[in-house]
């Protein structure tokens, strides 16, 4: 059993990426305390709670300093273009799939013009990748406590990568 249920894990995670903090590591620990199935549920409910609160306070009370924040981060600057025009399904699809930091995607897409509704469509790219850090979570916490025998580790490590490669190539497609 668990330390803690799945719920107020979600409830902790929804907080964290409604304030923009960092969370990847909270992913991962969720595919380490709950395993993959449960682990992927409860990011995956966490993380729409907490996109959706980062929206609307990015879009209402923290407004200025969001901009502020924004336009001090380098990569922040890069995306600018989403606070002049509505972003495209696709623009918002290769933006989730890229290695910029979410916090920064999240926060451009709430200040410019961008629909909520194209905005949360394109969220659910992230499907993967949350599946890919729930999976290293219960790979990771499986290879520590010995759990897994090596056949089992490197199918499982296999699978990963085999993910990673997928969100690469899928990437590299948007891209085109």
């Amino acid at each position: 059993m668990p330390p803690i249920p799945p719920w107020p894990y979600a409830l902790v995670l929804a907080t964290a990426v409604g304030l923009g903090l960092p969370a990847g590591a909270l992913v991962v620990g969720a595919g380490a305390l709950f395993g993959p199935g449960i682990g992927l549920l409860t990011v995956l409910i966490g993380e729409a709670l907490g996109l959706t609160l980062n929206w609307r306070l990015c879009r209402g009370w923290l407004r200025p300093r969001v901009q502020r924040w924004l336009g001090r981060q380098r990569r922040g600057q890069l995306l600018e273009g989403l606070l002049q025009a509505p972003a495209s399904l696709r623009l918002l699809l290769l933006l989730r799939l890229a290695l910029i930091p979410m916090n920064l995607v999240n926060a451009a897409c709430a200040l410019g013009p961008t629909p909520l509704r194209r905005y949360a469509l394109a969220s659910l790219m992230l499907v993967p990748r949350f599946s890919l850090l729930v999976g290293a979570g219960e790979l990771l916490k499986g290879a520590a406590g010995g759990s897994l025998g090596p056949a089992a580790l490197a199918l499982r490590a296999v699978a990963l990568l085999a993910t990673a490669a997928v969100l690469v190539l899928l990437s590299r497609g948007l891209r085109r």
